[in-house]
C-alpha cells in the first residue's frame, strides 16, 4: 500500500461525471525516487523480514543460483516472447498512457534508466515469486503458493492498462 499510494512515478485517479477526476495517489515522485522505493518496499524490507522475523534461508526465499540451467533455458525462450508482447503493448494507447514510467527521459540516458528499472522488477519478482511464493509454499504447498501470489500480483496490476493486468495471470502462474 506504501508504495502505490505515495511511492508512484504516476497519478492514479478516478473519473465521476458530476465530481471530475481526482487523485487517489500522492503527488508523482521522481524516476530515480520511484524505483528506489520500489525497490525498497517491494524488496528489501519484504526480504529482510522474512530471513530474520520468519527464519527463512536466503536460499528458502529462493535467493540464490538454483537450478541455473534450467533459468538460462527458460531465459532463452522468455526473452523473445517479451520482447513480442512488448511491441504488441506497444501499439496499445492505455499502455503507451502509461509506459515508459518516465517518458523525460532522453535516448542518450536510457541505459541508467533501465538499470534503475531493474530495481523495481526485480524487487517486484523478489516480493511475488521469492518471499511469497517460497515463503507460502512452507506451509501451503507449491501450487497454493503460487496460486496465491499470482492472485496478489494481479490485484497489485489493478490501476494499470486492463490488457497489462489480465495478462498478469497467465505471467504469475508462469513466473511462479
Amino acid at each position: 500500500m506504501a508504495f502505490y499510494y505515495v511511492g508512484r512515478t504516476d497519478t492514479i485517479g478516478v473519473f465521476s461525471p458530476t465530481r471530475g477526476w481526482a487523485a487517489m495517489t500522492g503527488d508523482p515522485l521522481p524516476s530515480w525516487a520511484h524505483f528506489g522505493s520500489a525497490a525498497l518496499v517491494l524488496g528489501v524490507v519484504p526480504t529482510l523480514v522474512a530471513r530474520y522475523v520468519l527464519g527463512l534461508s536466503w536460499r528458502e526465499l529462493g535467493l540464490g543460483l538454483g537450478n541455473w540451467r534450467s533459468g538460462a533455458v527458460l531465459l532463452l525462450i522468455g526473452v523473445p516472447l517479451a520482447v513480442i508482447a512488448g511491441r504488441i503493448g506497444a501499439d496499445n494507447p492505455v499502455m503507451r498512457a502509461v509506459y515508459p514510467l518516465d517518458p523525460t527521459v532522453p535516448q542518450n540516458r536510457f541505459v541508467v534508466h533501465a538499470a534503475l528499472q531493474f530495481l523495481y522488477f526485480g524487487a517486484w519478482e523478489v516480493l511475488f515469486r521469492g518471499v511469497l511464493l517460497f515463503g507460502l509454499a512452507r506451509s501451503w504447498g507449491g501450487g497454493a503458493a503460487n496460486a496465491i501470489q499470482t492472485a496478489l500480483s494481479v490485484t497489485a496490476h489493478f490501476g494499470r492498462a486492463l490488457t497489462e493486468t489480465f495478462a498478469a495471470l497467465p505471467a504469475g502462474l508462469v513466473f511462479g
